[in-house]
């Protein structure tokens, strides 16, 4: 799948004393807590670069935040969000025909950043609603993109063509040496 980030992420885990990293670590944790001038900013961003690509062609496709670890974090995360594109751009809000049902617990413990499903975590995606639609995701960071991989097969399930992702900041992977 296609991917594009806007920012380079570097992990809490590593010091850094670089200004840059250090802001786009705020920005990212106040973008996923939902505080509106994180989410303001990444509204201007992603829209202005989904205007310059698809222009009035916009309404065409529909946007797609990729699910968090359960529905209430899933809401925080991306409603304003995805209202407020949708506002700018006249992208289809995808986000509205999504359900969380249940807990994914993330585990990011390990070397490969893997993300471990739990037992009851389901994601329901509207088949009426996707069917034939050609889908933009997003999510606020990617470090191996499995996530949004898994979330592409679903949408691709119910008759999606999921075109790429689009993610507010990637995994910087350093060097342990």
């Amino acid at each position: 799948m296609r991917t594009i980030n806007f920012y380079d992420y570097v992990s809490k885990r590593y010091a850094t004393n670089d200004t840059r990293e250090n802001r786009v670590r705020e920005l990212v944790y106040a973008f996923k807590s939902g505080q509106r001038a994180a989410v303001d900013h990444a509204v201007k961003v992603v829209s202005d670069l989904l205007i310059k690509w698809y222009g009035v062609d916009c309404e065409s496709y529909v946007f797609c935040c990729v699910p968090a670890s359960n529905n209430s974090k899933y809401i925080r995360r991306f409603k304003r969000f995805a209202a407020e594109l949708t506002k700018r751009t006249g992208i289809q809000n995808g986000t509205e025909h999504i359900n969380i049902f249940g807990q994914r617990e993330a585990k990011h413990n390990n070397a490969n950043h893997i993300v471990s499903e739990s037992y009851g975590y389901l994601v329901s995606a509207d088949p009426e609603f996707f069917a034939n639609k050609n889908v933009i995701l997003f999510d606020d960071l990617i470090t191996t993109g499995e996530t949004a991989n898994e979330f592409a097969a679903e949408l691709e399930s119910v008759g999606a063509n999921v075109l790429g992702a689009m993610f507010l900041a990637r995994t910087k992977m350093m060097n342990n040496n």
